[in-house]
């Protein structure tokens, strides 16, 4: 009777003589050991060893007080192995902004002006890839594709390096004064000047709505991160596109990592009727089943029994002809969206083949460092009981040219969904023609004239 307790005994003495680092890979690996469940066919417990290994080498000169931050080199690399986009580690300066986003408040704390910019090949110019809505750059009218030559006078092409070209941008805007940039836009290369002023925002992101002259509404889903804020957002945007007279909508879901399950499944039901997702973990012990109905939700468990009802605010739904945009990083809640929306061929899909994990969803745990391991723990499951694709392939594929649109102001992609609307290219612009090309989905077809 006293074997088990002295065997216990020496467990905890082993455990108590653990290392910090030891401590957070033990908790991170049983973490992935038990509850991973996505679609990466690696041996668990071969790839735990194998970090294991790592990690005592990493940790050979300090034995006992190996501090947390070599566990998390040896976890970032553990987790990376499996190429799961659902599957990943967080610091705790991650985690704590993942969880205001949630919350949909999550203060920058240092002036920003809401604009994502990267390099361009041989120039140190800069190219506008994303613009925060609502915040100064958006007010001030910057839009996708914009191409900064100039700040506050200074040719960016006039300092050393991508580097100092960054760094001077941020400079100006932390001064707190107003910035004049210098920008070059679209295929006519028009020269702006625009001005404004850093402050602190909110990064966590709503949708947005851009109506074109053309009649047609272009709506843009960041992600899915804010909680009770996105779909009934969407709804509210397309009810406006209609208010509006929009002739057909462009759904914008490139870069949209995801978010909420929940909130990608009201942003559905704004374009698809009935939508519905099953959830089941590893061992098949839990099961939730979300669905939509006329604006009209419910949540169930494995037994049936009903969990939540809901309502969504202003439910809408858009009718006429869609496109929706998608890239190599939609990923997880804008593959379900663009998923449901090509399989009940509602709409046309144009772009890149998604990340690929659209059929499974993460659960954050919480690890003794502050920070955290998400794992992919759910799949995925249609009413029909099939799985919800991994992936999305577009009906009509085109890769993104950010050299094109830096040079020439051309979005490709958003050409091309014109073009299914049944526009076309003509001298630098996109002009309405009567009719669409054979070939393209029914749904576009009937609704093909202008």
């Amino acid at each position: 009777m006293r074997k088990p307790f002295v065997a216990a005994l020496l467990v905890w003495a082993s455990l108590a003589l653990a290392s910090p680092a030891q401590d957070l890979f033990d908790q991170a690996s049983f973490y992935l050991q038990f509850y991973y469940n996505g679609p990466s066919t690696t041996n668990l417990k071969e790839l735990t060893a194998k970090y294991q290994a790592n990690l005592d080498s990493a940790c050979a000169s300090q034995k006992d007080t190996c501090p947390y931050d070599q566990a998390v080199k040896v976890i970032e690399g553990m987790v990376a192995e499996l190429n799961d986009g659902h599957t990943y580690y967080q610091t705790p300066e991650e985690l704590g902004t993942f969880q205001q986003q949630r919350q949909g408040s999550a203060p920058s704390k240092v002036l920003r002006i809401g604009l994502t910019h990267t390099a361009i090949q041989g120039s140190h110019d800069r190219l506008v890839v994303d613009v925060v809505e609502g915040g100064p750059a958006d007010q001030a009218g910057f839009q996708y594709g914009d191409r900064i030559t100039a700040v506050n006078g200074k040719p960016l092409n006039s300092l050393s390096s991508d580097d100092e070209a960054v760094k001077f941008l941020t400079d100006q805007v932390q001064t707190g004064k107003p910035v004049t940039i210098s920008i070059v836009r679209g295929p006519q290369r028009q020269r702006l000047e625009l001005t404004l002023t850093g402050r602190e925002i909110n990064l966590s992101r709503v949708p947005s709505l851009k109506m074109r002259p053309d009649g047609v509404a272009v709506l843009k889903i960041p992600d899915f991160l804010a909680d009770g804020k996105v779909g009934a957002k969407v709804h509210e945007l397309v009810k406006q596109a209609q208010t509006e007279g929009a002739k057909a909508m462009i759904l914008d879901l490139r870069g949209n990592g995801g978010g909420s399950a929940l909130e990608a499944l009201i942003s559905m039901a704004a374009f698809v009727d009935d939508p519905y997702v099953a959830f089941t973990d590893r061992y098949n012990t839990e099961r939730t089943e979300i669905s939509i109905k006329n604006g009209q939700g419910s949540i169930r468990n494995k037994d049936g029994t009903e969990l939540q009802r809901f309502s969504i605010p202003g439910y809408t739904q858009w009718k006429g002809p869609l496109v929706v945009l998608v890239d190599q990083r939609s990923a997880s809640g804008a593959e379900y969206l663009a998923s449901a929306i090509q399989l009940a061929k509602r709409g046309v899909i144009v772009g890149e083949p998604t990340v690929g994990i659209g059929n499974t969803t993460t659960r954050t745990f919480n690890l003794i460092n502050g920070g955290g391991i998400n794992i992919a723990y759910n799949r995925a499951y249609l009413a029909n009981g099939q799985s919800y694709p991994a992936q999305v392939r577009p009906d009509i594929q085109v890769s993104a040219d950010l050299n094109l649109l830096a040079n020439n102001g051309r979005d490709v992609q958003m050409e091309k969904a014109l073009e299914a609307l049944g526009f076309k290219a003509a001298s630098g612009e996109l002009q309405p023609v009567w009719g669409l090309a054979s070939g393209l989905p029914q749904p576009l077809l009937r609704a093909g004239a202008a």
